[in-house]
């Protein structure tokens, strides 16, 4: 958090988020001149998770390189961006649609026992 006598002395930008378009090329430039390469899904799951802001998908794409190395897959960028597997939330929202708190409660539990944050649920749902 930024003081107030420190931000009200500051210019405030807010920047749209990129296109895909915009940001899948700029990561496959980076990716060729790293030496990276990136399975089929990894592109689209990059664009996806970082939800264009190209600083956050440099960072997820760098620290998948630190873990899994050269070659990196679709799971490993989910795995270093935090983001909760879309298997994980499709069965979380068919326990809502279903009506039963018991169930939804239980896919709950078992996300946040996964080691998720409560508001990477939200943020995604």
């Amino acid at each position: 958090m930024i003081i107030e006598p420190l931000a009200s002395r500051c210019a405030k930008f807010r920047f749209k988020p990129l296109s895909e378009e915009i940001t899948s090329s700029r990561i496959l430039h980076i990716c060729n001149e790293e030496g990276l390469t990136l399975d089929g899904e990894a592109l689209s799951t990059l664009s996806s998770i970082s939800q264009g802001d190209l600083c956050r998908a440099i960072t997820y794409l760098q620290g998948a390189a630190r873990l899994f190395g050269s070659s990196i897959s679709s799971e490993d960028l989910i795995s270093v961006s935090g983001a909760i597997r879309q298997e994980v939330t499709e069965a979380l929202y068919e326990a809502c649609k279903s009506g039963d708190f018991d169930l939804a409660n239980k896919e709950v539990n078992n996300i946040i026992a996964e080691g998720y944050p409560v508001s990477q649920i939200l943020a995604q749902a």
